[in-house]
């Protein structure tokens, strides 16, 4: 039985030599390099100014560590923590000791006029900390997160209440407050905007390279990337600079919204890609629908995960997922389930196309580079992910701490340069070719395209892995066919 064949419009990919489809590959590679070492050069994310408190009691009884100021801030600073690390007064000892603790945490701001101004309309805020300590030193405790900045200076007052235990296992805590540094802010936003900038161009000559062709006669492609380049415009987010404007946790919402929601479709598309190609007839409930409730539950957790402190931290900045979580971590074991069906679906679909179409002409070729651009995307962001968490990935709280955030200008400059620079590269390989409006009808069929190349052997028959004595066949066999039809 023939495969049936969907018509579409004749993409770039069918007419590029081997020599050519390579060179878009180290164009892409090339500029992947040159943004990964452009963070290299770039400032240090992370700016830490740290204060060795010792322990003092107040006429209460309590261990209170004194009043800490902030060093001076700007919006451009974007958050702000302050972590505690205790100081061991035995170091020499091998003993695990675990201590639950109690900080009672008071903050104010600085005004313009030196006036110290409560940030706590009610008592002092207060969580019950599990901390442990090895021989070498002992867990930091995330004390406070504000996740904007709307004022110059901050001080703060710790108290701790467990006074007998706290005195015979600490000489003192270090204090740290650890902030953006705002050189890094402005190379953040100078390079969001060059690639919103570039997004936009390649939308717009995009867009109007496939205008003189129906919806209809599109193929699956060049239909998806119709969809991800304007949402890649959201992954840039071109709202980002209002996060500076605007004193509200909200820009930094949208923007992890934006980019969940770029993602997830990116996971759709290699979803449908890899099944569509082998399947023309695709009904909304039987392809469609499974696809999209799979991902859309990732996208949700996603969502929920990375808003839940945000939305926590309006009215309690000493919230963390330390003190929720079960909660916390349900939804944890969930999204690493759902991750896992969609390898495995996604897998037995890959394997699946490759089995039946790796020798067909054309097909043979959409899906090897396809599968190049995924390998090349998944290995990237997996390192990355490696790199800078470890097994910290399945720490219950890796979510909540200052390390889920860029470790240095290299990680956020190589994620966003592999997300557009592998975007602009499939943008252009399933572009329409120059001959694309004469092959409007059949571009998408082999046979046809096949049958308006010349008889002699040449890079691209090599590339497409047929002889000639193959294609002449394969269209003859496809014509009559037609016929029969």
């Amino acid at each position: 039985m023939p495969r049936e064949i969907e018509a579409g419009v004749q993409m770039k990919l069918y007419t590029l030599t081997k020599r050519r489809l390579a060179m878009v590959f180290v164009m892409f590679m090339s500029f992947f390099i040159i943004s990964v070492t452009a963070g290299l050069a770039a400032p240090d994310v992370i700016y830490t100014d740290s204060h060795n408190v010792k322990l003092i009691k107040n006429e209460y009884g309590s261990l209170v560590l004194s009043v800490n100021t902030s060093p001076i801030l700007t919006p451009l600073n974007q958050q702000l923590w302050l972590l505690a690390t205790p100081v061991l007064v035995n170091k020499d000892s091998n003993d695990t000791v675990d201590i639950a603790v109690t900080p009672q945490i008071n903050f104010f701001h600085v005004d313009s006029e030196g006036h110290e101004q409560s940030e706590l309309s009610g008592p002092p805020l207060s969580h019950r900390r599990q901390l442990t300590c090895t021989s070498e030193k002992c867990d930091s405790l995330l004390l406070l997160h504000l996740g904007y900045i709307n004022h110059s200076e901050y001080k703060v007052t710790v108290k701790l209440d467990n006074t007998e235990e706290v005195t015979d296992l600490f000489e003192s805590i270090t204090l740290e407050f650890k902030t953006y540094k705002s050189a890094f802010t402005q190379v953040e936003i100078w390079f969001r905007t060059v690639f919103l900038a570039l997004t936009f161009i390649f939308t717009i000559w995009y867009t109007r390279s496939l205008k003189p062709y129906h919806w209809d006669d599109w193929s699956i492609e060049q239909k998806w990337v119709m969809i991800l380049l304007p949402l890649l415009l959201l992954y840039n987010n071109p709202l980002f600079p209002l996060a500076f404007i605007v004193a509200s946790f909200a820009p930094f919402m949208v923007d992890g919204i934006f980019q969940a929601t770029f993602l997830a479709t990116l996971l759709l598309y290699y979803l449908c890609i890899y099944h569509s190609i082998r399947e023309v007839k695709r009904s909304f409930v039987r392809f469609y629908l499974p696809k999209i409730l799979l991902v859309c539950l990732i996208w949700l957790i996603a969502v929920v995960l990375s808003t839940w402190q945000a939305v926590n931290e309006r009215t309690d900045p000493t919230y963390n997922y330390r003190v929720d979580t079960v909660n916390f971590m349900g939804l944890k074991v969930v999204l690493f389930v759902l991750a896992a069906l969609y390898t495995l679906f996604l897998f037995y679909l890959f394997i699946t196309a490759f089995i039946e179409l790796r020798n067909v002409a054309y097909f043979g070729l959409r899906l090897r580079f396809a599968a190049v651009y995924m390998v090349v995307i998944f290995s990237v962001s997996l390192a990355i992910l490696i790199l800078r968490f470890g097994t910290q990935i399945l720490d219950e709280s890796f979510v909540s701490e200052i390390s889920t955030r860029y470790g240095s200008a290299a990680e956020f400059l190589s994620l966003y340069g592999l997300m557009n620079f592998s975007l602009y590269a499939m943008a252009y390989v399933y572009s329409p070719s120059k001959n694309a409006l004469s092959e409007s009808r059949f571009p998408d069929n082999p046979a046809v395209s096949m049958l308006n190349e010349s008889d002699s052997e040449s890079d691209s028959d090599i590339l497409y892995g047929r002889s000639k004595d193959e294609k002449i066949d394969y269209s003859v066999n496809f014509m009559g066919n037609l016929d029969s039809d």
